[in-house]
């Protein structure tokens, strides 16, 4: 009797965090996505006019603490990719918004740091390592919603945020990245005492487009430094 072999998952790990992976991770990714991250947002799915899924708050999940040998603690975020949202389907590139962020990186911008992309059962996953501060949702900006802030120091603290934002489209733009700047789309790092943003991250990279021409010439002009 032929038995056939299920498709075994396709796992691509950058080098820094090989010793990072559980193993239960590697053996079967999403099962694992599904079984132990918790959504970052809230919410039902949604769709488009064409009854494919346009928003999913459940393709975006915080998974467990991973650790290495050293008992060192990698904290991750995992993404199922959307093979119809934006460049994603344009491209057909499923790592689309991987390699976004890899050029981030590259540049020395602020993004988060890939960690590993998947293929299993047709499906593909994306992780990066998750990033330190406040998220645009409900459970996220608790912080300053339940601070003694008054209201027109939360509105300065957004003009703040939008300040530090326009600087990082500057420069995104100036390598030949573009995208919609939102501060629903970032991450914050906010002195709540002291009434100052610190620094934000943008994230969600599925519809950025590439001026592969400015990027092309970004890279040149960063070898001759």
């Amino acid at each position: 009797m032929n038995f056939e072999i299920p498709p075994q998952p396709e796992i691509s790990i950058e080098n820094d965090f090989q010793d990072f992976i559980p193993e239960e991770f590697v053996t079967n990714p999403l099962q694992y996505f599904e079984k132990y991250g918790s959504n970052i947002k809230s919410g039902e799915i949604l769709y488009n006019s064409e009854n494919k899924i346009k928003e999913d708050p459940t393709a975006v999940k915080d998974l467990p603490v991973w650790k290495n040998q050293k008992n060192e603690e990698l904290y991750t975020v995992g993404k199922k990719v959307n093979l119809a949202k934006g460049k994603v389907g344009e491209s057909g590139d499923p790592f689309y918004e991987y390699s976004i962020m890899e050029i981030a990186k590259e540049f020395g911008l602020p993004a988060p740091i890939p960690i590993a992309k998947i293929t299993h059962n047709n499906e593909h996953l994306i992780v990066m390592k998750k990033i330190d501060g406040i998220r645009w949702t409900d459970e996220g900006m608790k912080p300053i919603h339940n601070s003694n802030l008054t209201e027109a120091e939360k509105q300065d603290l957004i003009a703040q945020a939008e300040s530090i934002m326009s600087d990082l489209q500057q420069k995104y733009e100036s390598i030949g990245l573009h995208r919609n700047w939102k501060l629903k789309d970032m991450v914050f790092n906010v002195d709540i005492p002291n009434k100052k943003v610190i620094s934000i991250i943008p994230t969600d990279w599925e519809r950025t487009k590439i001026n592969a021409e400015k990027l092309a010439q970004a890279r040149w002009e960063r070898q001759k430094i």
